[in-house]
């Protein structure tokens, strides 16, 4: 019954969304497009409803360009909320019916949506090669929207790679190129769009500047209505706040900047807040709410799947904060994951390469040339891979050799091992002691011959055994019965516990079969060891060779 219900309830969404479709419809598609530009910052939700009803309008009559045009404004929508294959679906559909029925001014548009899309995935090498392929188009055409999508995309990307003012030159050219024209071509959306890239750019060398284009931005955005680029205001002034080391400050401000796009549901833009939001936590060392902002950024990464050199950074941040709350296994685990994403300061510079040798050249002939492999290079790389697989097969023997010579070592320890547990019992007996304390003689023996009942009874294959309960159990304290297994054993009491537990599992595994049978982790729980890998060192240690190694061959010679 429940589940009839639930069908019901999916049936009645779909019916409400198709007569609200229905009704839009009835709008022409230039009211449509108009629509969906008003709202594409305000409110991406109705927008993207606009997109569906353009397609629908135009697939039920047949009008194929206007369907196409229609998709890039899916496209759009569909990045808004974290959907980067969908975009793409359609950005390529778009792009396949352009180049078919060459649709020029068609075509060029999907290049700068895709570019766009891959930008705001992460995904910056890719899209740098639409901006560059982009950038030729418009120096061609002398198209003024192409090349200020052009700059904006290329300035973008170089201010993610680190070049930051070469980001800021871009984006001042496009500041003059809009100023003037703002009103006239309705320039609203690309010169806050500008103003957003300026200050991002400038929070890195200038926080003066950044402050100075900040409050031109959040001016305009309330003019405007536009929501969204008044919530990157907020953002960014969160950002500022965090490099004057205002922190309360900024995570105010961030936390007003979270409600706003939240609101619009706009995911990738949380991205930024959680940095910030982390990294001031970080620096108020509030580790536990820095965990919590740092976590929120894996969470979202998988989500959306972005890319983005500033992860690395999220989860070594992350690691660290876990560190500092003792939680090991944690630490660890994102210690390991920022150390995998070494790779990005490559990827970094080599994007970074792109932009400055190709962009700056003006060329994308140049790109090509570059790109090529000539026969020369081909056979010098067939020659190096000659030369590498010579190497490895050389390596490999050498590898081998070692491993082969490591089995006879471990061979020659284990017999000898072997040997010496025939020749030896378990040994129980302390010697007696010679009195270099600030205690009585009576005290001494007292203490050494609990050792030896505490030995005798095997209370130390408890996992729990610690200097003080030990002290504890033979009435005396740990500063006493520390220094009396130093004196005595010539080691820590940690050793000496480590010792008694090893030598008497090698007397255990050489006369107990059925011990064998167990697990490694098993055997290590027994003696009392906290994990497989304490005890398995500790084995290695103190023998030359590890417990696996030991029972296989106990095993065989029986």
């Amino acid at each position: 019954m429940k589940f009839l219900k639930y069908i019901f309830f999916f049936f009645c969404v779909a019916v409400m969304h198709s007569q609200e479709l229905d009704s839009l419809i009835q709008n022409s598609y230039t009211e449509l497009k108009d629509q969906y530009r008003n709202l594409e910052y305000t409110n991406p939700k109705l927008a993207k409803k606009y997109a569906e009803a353009l397609i629908l309008k135009a697939t039920r009559e047949g009008n194929v360009l206007e369907k196409n045009t229609a998709f890039l404004l899916k496209a759009s929508s569909e990045n808004y909320f974290g959907n980067m294959e969908a975009s793409m679906h359609y950005i390529d559909s778009c792009i396949l019916y352009a180049k078919t029925q060459k649709k020029s001014s068609l075509h060029i548009s999907a290049l700068s949506q895709k570019g766009r899309t891959y930008y705001r995935f992460g995904k910056y090498a890719e899209a740098t090669k639409n901006y560059l392929k982009f950038d030729s188009i418009a120096t061609v055409t002398k198209n003024i929207r192409y090349l200020i999508y052009a700059n904006q995309g290329i300035g973008s990307v170089k201010n993610i790679t680190g070049d930051h003012k070469g980001a800021v030159e871009l984006f001042l050219k496009n500041k003059d190129i809009i100023a003037p024209i703002v009103e006239e071509k309705k320039y609203h959306t690309l010169y806050l769009n500008t103003l957003i890239a300026l200050c991002s750019a400038y929070t890195y060398f200038d926080l003066e500047k950044a402050t100075k284009y900040l409050q031109e931005l959040k001016t305009l955005s309330i003019e405007q209505n536009d929501i969204d680029a008044l919530s990157y205001s907020y953002t960014l002034q969160g950002i500022i706040n965090y490099k004057r080391k205002e922190y309360d400050k900024a995570l105010a401000i961030l936390a007003k900047s979270d409600s706003m796009v939240s609101m619009l549901d706009i995911k990738r833009n949380l991205y930024p807040i959680y940095r910030f939001r982390g990294k001031t936590y970080y620096e108020k060392k509030m580790f536990p709410e820095a965990i919590t902002a740092f976590e929120a950024i894996k969470t979202l990464q998988k989500e959306i799947e972005f890319d983005d050199f500033k992860y690395r950074e999220v989860l070594s941040l992350l690691a660290n904060s876990y560190e500092q709350i003792d939680s090991t296994k944690k630490a660890l685990e994102n210690y390991r994951l920022a150390h995998n994403l070494s790779y990005t300061d490559t990827i970094q510079q080599g994007i970074r390469y792109t932009i400055l040798k190709e962009y700056d050249k003006k060329t994308l002939e140049g790109k090509i040339t570059t790109l090529e492999i000539k026969s020369t290079q081909k056979e010098k790389q067939n020659t190096s891979l000659w030369i590498v697989s010579i190497g490895l097969l050389t390596a490999l023997v050498i590898l081998f050799w070692i491993y082969k010579k490591q089995q006879r070592d471990n061979k020659r320890k284990f017999d000898e091992l072997v040997e010496k547990l025939a020749a030896e019992p378990v040994k129980t007996e302390i010697a007696e002691a010679s009195n270099k304390f600030q205690i009585s003689d009576e005290k001494i023996t007292k203490i050494l011959n609990g050792l030896q009942k505490f030995e005798k009874s095997e209370s130390f294959l408890k996992q729990n055994t610690s200097l003080a309960s030990v002290a504890k159990k033979l009435n005396t304290n740990t500063t006493y019965l520390s220094q009396i297994v130093n004196e005595q054993k010539g080691i820590t009491f940690k050793n000496y516990i480590t010792e008694l537990r090893i030598n008497y599992v090698l007397h255990k595994l050489k006369n107990d079969k059925v011990l064998r049978s167990y697990s490694i982790k098993a055997i290590a729980k027994e003696l009392g060891f906290k994990s497989e890998g304490a005890f398995s060192r500790a084995f290695k240690k103190q023998t030359g060779i590890y417990p696996s190694f030991f029972i296989k061959n106990l095993t065989s010679i029986s």
